[in-house]
């Protein structure tokens, strides 16, 4: 039979495709009835396990034992030193020493005594004109070389011990440089103070000093 007489037969046909729905109905129920999951199991071969035993590590070894305890010997016995203290020296006996004083010699009388005579009364005066601390007014060098004379008065507070103070200039002749030389003068120099009743007292004197040439 040709292939075109097998085209010609639907009887055939019909039953390949027949047998083909059987077959693939026949494959779903197995399938959902768990015949393939057998199928499978028979298949797939068992799984062998094999416990393998883990290399553990050697225990550590045990620890060193302890040294022995030595006992300490006590230590030696040393004995006390003998100290022998000396006891201190009784003390001296202390004496008392009582010291009796000499007799007080009679007090002698008052003894009469005549007052000094009074000394010669100072007379009364005024301040000196010459210093006590000695010395001359410096003639200024200009002038001599000038050829010039002058004259000065200077007026200054003397006290009690003849010291001059607020010394000022009230008059002059010649020019400055011989109040100037003046002035110098009579503030370190030292006078005879003023004596009043005997008794010297603070008075403003004014000095006068003269310059002439030839005359140091």
């Amino acid at each position: 039979m040709n292939y075109a007489q097998q085209q010609r037969n639907p009887v055939r046909q019909l039953a390949i495709l027949a047998v083909v729905l059987v077959f693939q109905a026949l494959l779903i129920w197995a399938l959902v009835s768990g015949l393939g999951h057998s199928i499978v199991d028979l298949v797939k071969p068992p799984i062998e396990t094999k416990i393998i035993e883990e290399h553990k590590p050697p225990p550590p070894p045990p620890p060193p034992p302890p040294p022995p305890t030595m006992a300490q010997p006590p230590p030696p016995y040393i004995p006390p030193p003998d100290i022998q203290i000396q006891q201190p020296p009784p003390p001296k006996a202390i004496q008392t020493v009582t010291h009796t004083p000499p007799p007080t010699p009679p007090t002698p009388g008052p003894i009469a005594t005549h007052p000094a005579p009074p000394g010669p009364a100072v007379p009364d005066h005024d301040v000196g004109e010459r210093p006590l601390n000695g010395g001359q007014p410096e003639y200024p060098e200009e002038m001599q070389d000038q050829g010039r004379e002058g004259s000065v008065n200077v007026t200054c507070d003397v006290d009690t011990t003849g010291k001059t103070s607020n010394c000022q200039v009230t008059s002059t002749q010649g020019g400055s440089a011989f109040a100037r030389s003046a002035m110098d003068f009579v503030s370190t120099r030292r006078y005879t103070p003023r004596v009043h009743n005997g008794v010297p007292v603070e008075s403003r004197h004014t000095f006068h000093i003269t310059y002439r040439l030839g005359s140091e």
